[in-house]
């Protein structure tokens, strides 16, 4: 599972729409949709605000699932 895929599985967990994700790190729903379609390189300060805003800590994001 790649960032982008991580990010949407987690939001979706949360029962986040991506406006209330982007709401959350004060950006635009569009910027917040491209960063999760990776269409956007997300900068560590925009992971950082992903992660408080999912509550998860940033290895959670960035770092792959066991056994992949």
């Amino acid at each position: 599972m790649n960032l982008s895929e991580r990010i949407r599985t987690l939001r979706k967990a949360k029962g986040l729409t991506q406006e209330q994700v982007a709401e959350r790190m004060d950006i635009s729903g569009s910027a917040f949709g491209q960063i999760e379609r990776n269409a956007e390189r997300a900068t560590f300060v925009t992971l950082t605000k992903i992660a408080v805003a999912l509550e998860v800590s940033i290895d959670v994001l960035v770092l792959p699932e066991s056994g992949t």
